[in-house]
């Protein structure tokens, strides 16, 4: 049955939030959600009722000291709203405590949300049962997400700025002040390796033996990945995401697209849109490297593709493990067998803890840096010698350093938010969902799969 909205124009709310002057700069900015917000209502038919700027609030902070959703609810309430829009679920909430009690408010009065850059929606019965999964996932990730900046970034891009942070740059590219403002320029120190990296793949058609012809000469250490990562950058044709003479080119874009998109193994990797669901997630068991997302096609059918994950070391032949992972196989194992290795895992975890606490406690923190402050007072009375004061101190930070350490091992692991997933019937929508939301599950609970051979043989979960 249709939800009695679908047929009618929509009166609609905008909702849009940062949550502090450094989430403006390097997330989504109230400008840029409400140009998102706006295009989208009308795109869509729907008449604007108001737009709700929440400026400076955490999505985590409660939902009474956010004004600016106290006084969209107070709209709600007065029946001036039918669906609410903003771009993404964690604009709305991170929490899922809060979101269910405004969620009452709003179904009370008949009111669903909607976000424009996900699939997400409370009009049908298989959007409030998606949503409900993916909340729980949407607050454990919270603090790692980095999907934000690139609202930003896309003006400073066309605005031709210096766009790379942190400590890592383009290999051959620096920062300079030109004329005021930040540019990407090469860098003089580096850039006879990078032309003669790009001159050596001209004439030899060899990624693998550019990088290596150029560590040779120069004398420097740089792995294969990193040089394949150069190679696959358009940024060295002066092109960046789109924006051409971005910055001064090593190579011209038809010997980039002639050699380098022609090149075999570029042209495995150079799909940007592929999603690989472990990436990070497996470690090869041989030499501990991060196994990297790879894909075939079928031999019978060279139109069907599929994922795989392998050691790049072993193509260097610096590692001994030499297998190619199915993504499909990892993929049923853990959808065969997540429920029952959460659930051990919980019981485990739950012993452990008893067990803990049964124990009794070998050092006491407090009465230790009791005992080191009153030697201290002793000391400074002249009534303990200089030998005896050393000796002494240095037993009781012994002492402290052991309490610590116990303390660490103490510390009560917290297992609700497995225990919250390991009890919602995730895998009833997981094949509707798309790879992206698929990758941040498994992430959510994961943190690392153990493998040997070509098998799983353990899963260690996100505390």
């Amino acid at each position: 049955m249709d939800h009695p909205q679908l047929n009618k124009v929509l009166r609609t709310a905008l909702y849009i939030r940062v949550s502090t002057e450094e989430q403006a700069m390097h997330g989504y900015s109230l400008q840029a959600q409400e140009d998102n917000l706006i295009r989208y209502a009308h795109e869509h038919g729907h008449k604007i009722v108001d737009i709700y700027r929440d400026e400076g609030n955490s999505a985590r902070k409660p939902i009474t000291k956010r004004k600016v959703v106290l006084q969209l609810l107070d709209d709600v309430q007065a029946d001036k709203i039918d669906l609410i829009l903003f771009i993404k679920l964690d604009r709305w909430t991170r929490n899922v405590e809060a979101y269910h009690s405004v969620q009452k408010i709003l179904d009370a009065h008949n009111v669903s949300w909607q976000t424009t850059m996900e699939d997400y929606e409370t009009l049908t019965a298989n959007g409030r049962f998606k949503v409900n999964i993916m909340l729980s996932v949407n607050e454990s990730e919270s603090d790692r997400t980095s999907e934000r900046i690139k609202f930003v970034f896309e003006g400073k891009r066309q605005r031709r700025e210096w766009c790379f942070t942190g400590p890592v740059w383009p290999y051959g590219y620096k920062p300079e002040i030109i004329d005021g403002v930040k540019r990407c320029v090469k860098d003089p120190e580096l850039e006879p390796i990078v032309q003669d990296f790009w001159d050596y793949i001209l004439k030899y058609n060899s990624v693998r033996k550019a990088g290596m012809y150029c560590c040779e000469k120069y004398g420097i250490t740089r792995n294969y990945r990193s040089w394949m990562g150069t190679a696959r950058n358009e940024l060295y044709t002066g092109t960046f995401h789109g924006v051409e003479d971005y910055c001064p080119a090593y190579i011209s874009r038809e010997d980039w697209e002639r050699i380098i998109l022609g090149h075999e193994i570029i042209k495995k990797t150079q799909n940007p849109t592929r999603v690989y669901l472990f990436t990070g997630l497996i470690r090869c068991p041989a030499c501990g490297n991060t196994l990297k997302g790879t894909f075939k096609t079928y031999p019978s059918d060279r139109s069907k593709e599929y994922n795989g994950y392998r050691c790049n070391n072993a193509k260097l032949r610096t590692c001994t493990f030499r297998h190619q992972l199915s993504e499909r196989k990892i993929e049923n194992y853990l959808t065969e067998n997540i429920r029952a290795e959460l659930e051990q895992y919980i019981i485990r975890t739950e012993v452990a803890a008893n067990e803990k606490r049964r124990q009794p406690k070998v050092h006491d923190l407090v009465a230790l840096n009791e005992q080191l402050r009153r030697l201290n007072v002793i000391f400074i009375a002249g009534n303990i010698s200089d030998d005896e004061y050393a000796k002494e101190t240095s037993r009781i930070k012994s002492e402290i350093a052991k309490a610590k350490q116990q303390e660490q091992e103490d510390r009560p692991v917290n297992i609700e938010r497995l225990r919250t997933f390991c009890q919602t019937d995730f895998l009833a929508t997981y094949d509707s969902l798309d790879k992206e939301d698929q990758r941040r599950i498994w992430r959510s609970i994961i943190k690392e799969i153990y493998v040997e051979g070509t098998k799983v043989t353990g899963i260690k979960f996100r505390e």
